[in-house]
């Protein structure tokens, strides 16, 4: 069975799943997912948009209520092209998630075909070109069907960055998001206010550096970490960045920082 074929059922499969939870918009989404995956050519990525999208717009469900999932996931591709951006992924204003996706569906080339997803979106970026009509198409799609494919534009982004960033040196043969993850995903925008995607992307780097992974950020936003030797090991690893990012930066302002990042579940 091809890539876009098992991302359909296993999508319907989701859909019917989170519906009595997240009401009709979390399964319309995933409704457009399966729509929009059929129409793509055949990869061997596996199901991983499906999961992706299933797993955004169910931990966002938890986080927002049911009519705001969809401008959750805005908010979601918006953190995700601001990262990109700061990575030199995606130039500002141009080729937003939800029209890179629109390219992909337009494409006769595969992901498969490359060996990064930073060369498959480059591909997408650089030669593959929306009519006008296609760009009003896709302005005027309904809100759930239009956030289907900025999911997928997202996910296609955070693989890349998770490249960059080192996370990940599968690239397209795992389809997997490798580091941040739907759940990371979900968590910036909790935190949205509070911690920027350029900021961001500097935690992450000191967070690597002190041999930390994305998964200890995340238990350490949820205070649940195994040992309080951990917590403090990522506080650290913060403590680092923040000061870099504002060099004069008070013992108070960072105690302040920290405390705004906890999240509440």
């Amino acid at each position: 069975m091809g890539f876009w074929s098992s991302v359909s059922s296993f999508v319907s499969g989701v859909g019917s799943a989170i519906s009595s939870g997240l009401s009709a918009v979390g399964s319309a989404i995933c409704r457009g997912v399966s729509s929009l995956c059929t129409a793509i050519a055949g990869t061997s990525l596996g199901g991983a948009i499906g999961g992706v999208v299933s797993k955004l717009v169910a931990t966002i469900g938890v986080a927002f209520p049911p009519l705001e999932i969809v401008n959750a996931i805005i908010i979601v591709a918006s953190i995700v092209s601001k990262i990109a951006e700061a990575l030199s992924i995606k130039e500002k204003d141009k080729d937003e998630p939800d029209e890179l996706a629109m390219k992909a569906e337009k494409s006769d080339k595969k992901p498969e075909d490359f060996d990064s997803t930073e060369a498959y979106i480059k591909h997408l970026q650089e030669e593959i070109e929306l009519t006008d009509e296609e760009k009003d198409k896709l302005k005027n799609m309904d809100e759930e069907k239009r956030s289907a494919y900025r999911a997928t534009g997202t996910y296609l982004y955070t693989k890349c960055i998770n490249e960059k960033l080192g996370f990940d040196t599968t690239g397209l043969k795992n389809p997997e998001l490798i580091g941040i993850t739907a759940d990371i995903l979900a968590d910036l925008a909790r935190l949205n206010k509070i911690l920027s995607p350029t900021d961001f992307v500097v935690y992450s780097k000191h967070l690597q550096a002190a041999g930390l992974s994305m998964d200890d950020f995340s238990n350490y936003l949820h205070n649940t970490a195994s040992d309080i030797s951990m917590d403090k090991k990522v506080q650290n690893a913060l403590v680092g960045a923040m000061t870099e990012i504002e060099p004069d930066i008070s013992e108070d302002a960072i105690d302040q920082k920290l405390s705004e990042l906890n999240i509440e579940v």
